[in-house]
């Protein structure tokens, strides 16, 4: 409302603070104790720098950050994962998989890589810290992002500011900077979020429950087997800001310290809103749409919590991203509309061709659907060093015969990270391949003490995927009949061929 009435804080200078009414006064306090840093100040004031000129600045950071090399990777202590909730899962997939030396080797060699490694495709500062974009060259961007973002949850009333309250436990907030780029490397927008430290929270005072669920994968499978049978229309929608669509629960009461930057002495944030951050937040967002879509007629399943039908429509919710079926894609219009009017700012997007990583193709001869997960196979190939055009390719992702532990075999060479490929393999398997599920579970079992057998055995399944990476799993049901749909089942008594086979007395 305030950007239709032509106010935007960012573009205000904070001497003329004081002009403003005394309604939008009140409604943004947080916005009125703006006190942008000195560097952001001064950039603010320059009125030298005409705007071609921060063009071409940005032009010149971006071909910078192109060229830039990787910064050498952080050695940290492993103690602080030792002594976490994850090594006890860690020392028992250890023993599991044969390995019988120091579990500390395995946290350097193969889980600390997982946890410790930044490999982020773009440049560390393109995600700085407070201190960090403050004192930037482009200190003021970043300011007037981070004065946006606070008037943006101003207006949808997500705080009122306080007295701090005594013996009140106040949680502390942070601030989450992105700077977005263009393939190119050019800089696109400049984004800040301000978050709630939910790690400080206490259960049984600022939280109670936290479980949240998400859609089954074997749900959205089913929805596009009915879409291809039934020849149904889809479509996606996007929440926009989605846990600050739900309300704070009656009995708790959430104390959150003035975002740096917005601080008044003596004063904190008592929530309305669930922040970003919160350990309730996406229970109470999905607490939120269900309720929101029982009011539009979507009644929630049985068999999956996040799956909504309605007298046309059907929806699936993953958090935030929201799938729609209908006959008539105008039916889904309609319940789109209704959730709008209901409060929900929903986004609607294209047809559901990507979702959550997972590209759908669909095929507008024969309407059958393809899924597929080029970029994810693309990732795989390049880790293992299959990048070059001269590797050979496989027929086939395994050779047939049963992967053993081989204790007594060759040692593990390869400079790749075992366990992180196979994280992705499962990934892809479980999604949009299965057809190398075998060989990727065969490979899985020694994540934590992999030999030679096993590199050569996973590079074969990348060989396999560089020949094929352009093939997903076809959504081609058969036909409605009388007797329903035919499914083929085969037992596996054998365990594929494992029994006994490395050892008859250890099966």
């Amino acid at each position: 409302r305030l950007r239709r009435r032509g106010v935007s804080f960012a573009d205000i200078p904070t001497s003329e603070l004081g002009n403003l009414s005394s309604a939008i006064r009140s409604k943004h306090v947080c916005s009125m104790c703006a006190s942008p840093p000195g560097k952001a100040s001064r950039q603010g004031r320059d009125k030298t720098r005409k705007p071609r000129q921060i063009a071409a600045e940005r032009i010149v950071e971006g071909d910078e950050m192109l060229m830039a090399e990787e910064d050498p990777e952080e050695k940290r202590s492993i103690s602080k994962i030792m002594s976490g909730p994850l090594a006890n899962f860690i020392s028992l997939a250890a023993r599991d998989s044969g390995f019988e030396g120091n579990v500390e080797n395995v946290v350097l060699e193969c889980v600390h890589p997982l946890f410790l490694k930044a490999k982020a495709a773009a440049s560390a500062a393109d995600n700085p810290n407070w201190n960090q974009a403050m004192n930037s060259k482009f200190a003021n961007d970043w300011w007037k992002a981070a004065v946006r973002e606070i008037q943006t949850l101003e207006e949808m009333d997500a705080w009122e500011v306080v007295d701090r309250p005594p013996d009140a436990n106040v949680v502390g907030g942070t601030w989450a900077f992105k700077l977005k780029r263009y393939p190119d490397g050019k800089v696109k927008k400049f984004k800040a979020r301000f978050c709630a430290r939910g790690d400080q929270q206490k259960e049984g005072i600022d939280f109670f429950e936290t479980y949240a669920p998400v859609a089954q994968w074997t749900t959205v499978r089913l929805m596009l087997i009915l879409e291809v049978l039934l020849n149904l229309k889809s479509k996606q929608g996007d929440v926009t800001a989605a846990f600050l669509h739900a309300d704070v629960e009656e009995n708790e009461n959430i104390y959150v310290h003035m975002p740096r930057g917005f601080s008044k002495p003596g004063k904190v944030l008592k929530l309305k809103k669930t922040l970003y951050g919160l350990r309730q937040s996406p229970r109470a967002f999905w607490k939120y749409m269900v309720k929101k879509m029982a009011d539009v007629g979507m009644k929630q399943s049985n068999l999956d919590p996040c799956l909504f039908v309605g007298e046309k429509v059907i929806c699936i919710c993953y958090v935030d991203d929201l799938l729609f079926w209908a006959r008539d894609e105008s039916d889904i219009s309609k319940v789109a509309i209704q959730l709008r009017d209901v409060g929900v700012d929903l986004e609607q997007e294209d047809d559901a061709a990507g979702f959550l990583g997972v590209d759908m193709v669909r095929d507008p001869k024969t309407g059958l659907i393809e899924m597929k997960q080029t970029g994810l196979i693309k990732r795989i190939i390049d880790a293992l060093g299959l990048d070059d055009g001269s590797v050979a390719r496989k027929l086939t992702p395994s050779s047939g015969d049963p992967l053993i532990r081989d204790e007594d075999g060759d040692p593990f060479e390869g400079d790749f990270n075992y366990a992180s490929v196979v994280g992705m393999l499962l990934y892809l398997s479980g999604h949009t391949r299965p057809d190398i599920t075998y060989a990727v579970n065969c490979c899985a079992r020694y994540m934590f003490n992999p030999k030679k057998r096993h590199e050569i055995a996973i590079k074969r399944i990348g060989r396999y995927l560089k020949g094929t990476a352009n093939r997903g799993l076809i959504i081609n049901p058969n036909k409605l009949t009388e007797e329903g749909l035919k499914i083929d089942c085969y037992p596996d008594a054998d365990f594929a061929g494992l029994y006994g086979y490395e050892n008859p007395s250890d099966p």
